[in-house]
């Protein structure tokens, strides 16, 4: 066996041991063709660090849609309760709750109501508990970052979508 300059190996070809042993026609060189391409290994192991790095990137994606979902909630909860703290100025309490969970605001306080990023799975909840007391709740995917108190902890998880673990109440 000989060596190229690619370190593969390759069979030699026999030489004659005498003269006598040769062709007709004189001597003959045998030209081996060099093997060009990839071995099975290499394109396992090229194919298995393209699939990891995509694992790798596609994780980080969903990370950060779900990190801008959360703070597009807290963003739509702070405008919600600014328009509430508006109404609380002008009428001395806090309106009441609709049948949907949201408060009973007409557009001179809010433009448009906002709805869950990911509506109608999740949905911000508004619960008056008396007439200066309030919270708003959602659900937040990547877990609560602020306290969450016993009225948007509803056991049957029905109130957000899901659990309801973040919220912002009056100040």
């Amino acid at each position: 066996m000989s060596k190229n300059k690619s370190n593969r190996v390759y069979p030699q070809t026999a030489s004659p041991a005498s003269p006598r042993d040769e062709p007709a026609g004189g001597p003959t060189t045998h030209h081996l063709q060099p093997m060009f391409g990839f071995t099975l290994i290499e394109i396992l192991v090229a194919a298995t660090i393209v699939a990891l790095l995509s694992t790798i990137g596609v994780t980080g994606y969903q990370a950060m849609t779900r990190n801008g979902r959360d703070a597009l909630r807290k963003s739509d909860l702070e405008q919600v309760r600014s328009a509430l703290e508006i109404y609380k100025s002008e009428n001395s309490s806090y309106p009441l709750p609709t049948t949907t969970g949201i408060p009973s605001l007409d557009s001179s306080y809010i433009a448009k109501y906002p709805s869950d990023p990911k509506s109608p799975a999740f949905a911000y909840y508004y619960l008056q508990t008396d007439s200066l007391h309030y919270d708003l709740c959602a659900h937040l995917e990547n877990g609560s970052t602020g306290a969450s108190s016993a009225y948007c902890n509803d056991s049957g998880g029905t109130l957000c979508g899901s659990n309801c673990n973040y919220q912002v109440t009056n100040p």
